[in-house]
């Protein structure tokens, strides 16, 4: 099991305005004081920064009229997933890089286990001092990845794909203070600041603050109540049975289909059913995908016709259950009778996104095709253009330590799945 801390980040409730902490997870709360439900809508990814207490601002050698310099630092987390000639891996990665286009003398590369220990809080217009501007993401997370990589001695990798991952960008405040470099959250100096460098002076800077809204968790069409866990994406309306996702400003509605139960103890498990655009690769029928697959049997004629859909959990889970997940429902392509009603059930709660699940795509087909050494430089090249996506609930049994379905032959183990926040 991954053991993983998440960020602690400190909000006011939008109604009472009282002081609450939340995971950086966390989409949708109610206040311990006011009981009022609100969903958080989000711009991108979350900025944050690290404040300074009233100890360290008190503190002797702190000067009352610092001038403070946040530097910004990258924070991925989430499952990487390679794809080499020995076949299929998958690990976790908690990584933080300075995110400047070059290193600074003294300054930390990473955030080490400091956004562990401390809260993190939301900049705003308010906020004071000078913020500078971050990297390009993609190089710096890019370059501390492959430091990981070969500190865990992995060289020949194909290709990569990141799945559930969690991206912010966290500021960390200095000051300067008789030519040297101090971390304001310690009052220490961490490096020299020498004339012949121009330091952090010469950087360009911007204003990160992205305003994080919330909305009241009111269903936009009824004003009935909405429901969710913490980390839900997609909130539920059981009055006027519609779905709903937080979006930059406000709730969207969302089209979504589900399978009709067998049982009134049934559980419903959301997947992401995707139809996608292929290039690098013959496949747009189920006969594509099963010659790719080197299937043991005869291929039939209707295959040849027969769309293909590609299948994601919709949900976070351990990579070897997503993955038999993911191959077992797109090689057996369900296809059972749906309808826009929302049950009376237990709802698993969709914690993945759509684009995450289209990155699957790839592993899917890694994971099914025969014989990889042959397939992977085209999977290695694969362009993947999503076509249509639809939110699809089907129907498990709820056994003992198991949601079964009988007809696709699959299981989701429920400690699994409990423990999946972790990820």
């Amino acid at each position: 099991m991954v053991n993983v801390i998440s960020f602690k980040v400190e909000h006011q409730c939008p109604q009472c305005g009282a002081p609450i902490v939340l995971d950086e997870e966390t989409r949708f709360f109610a206040c311990e004081f006011c009981r009022v439900k609100s969903c958080i809508c989000a711009q991108g990814f979350p900025r944050y920064m690290f404040a300074r207490s009233s100890e360290a601002m008190s503190h002797p050698d702190a000067p009352e009229d610092a001038h403070l310099v946040f530097v910004p630092y990258w924070r991925f987390k989430g499952l990487c997933y390679t794809c080499t000639p020995a076949g299929m891996s998958h690990r976790f990665l908690d990584i933080s890089a300075l995110a400047l286009e070059r290193s600074f003398p003294g300054l930390p590369v990473s955030l080490g286990v400091r956004a562990q220990a401390l809260p993190l809080k939301q900049i705003t217009p308010k906020t004071s001092g000078r913020f500078l501007r971050p990297a390009d993401m993609t190089r710096v997370l890019d370059q501390a990845q492959q430091r990981s990589f070969r500190m865990a001695g992995q060289t020949d990798t194909g290709f990569t794909e990141h799945i559930g991952e969690t991206l912010s960008l966290i500021y960390a405040p200095f000051y300067r203070r008789s030519g040297r470099l101090v971390d304001a959250i310690v009052n220490r100096a961490v490096g020299p600041l020498a004339e012949s460098n121009p330091g952090l002076n010469h950087l360009p800077d911007c204003r990160p603050e992205k305003q994080t809204r919330f909305v009241p968790g009111i269903c936009p069409a009824c004003g009935w109540d909405l429901e969710g866990a913490s980390d839900s994406l997609i909130l539920m309306c059981r009055n006027c049975r519609t779905l709903w996702k937080p979006g930059k400003q406000e709730l969207a509605r969302i089209d979504f289909r589900c399978a009709r139960p067998g049982s009134k103890t049934d559980v419903m498990v959301p997947f992401w059913r995707i139809q996608a655009r292929i290039s690098g690769l013959p496949l747009s029928s189920m006969a594509d995908l099963a010659r790719l697959a080197n299937l043991p049997r005869a291929i039939l004629p209707e295959w040849e016709q027969q769309d293909l859909f590609f299948w994601a959990p919709a949900f976070k889970v351990r990579p070897r259950i997503f993955l038999g997940l993911a191959s077992r429902l797109t090689l057996r392509q369900p296809d059972p009778d749906l309808d826009r009603q929302i049950h009376e059930l237990t709802h698993v709660p969709v914690t993945l996104p759509i684009h995450e699940a289209v990155q699957s795509i790839r592993i899917t087909l890694a994971g099914l095709a025969k014989p990889i050494t042959e397939r992977l430089p085209g999977l290695t090249d694969l362009k993947i253009t999503p076509v249509r996506a639809t939110l699809v609930y089907l129907a498990f049994e709820d056994q003992v330590h198991d949601y079964v379905h009988t007809g696709l032959k699959a299981g989701i183990n429920k400690n699994a799945l409990a423990l999946a926040s972790n990820l």
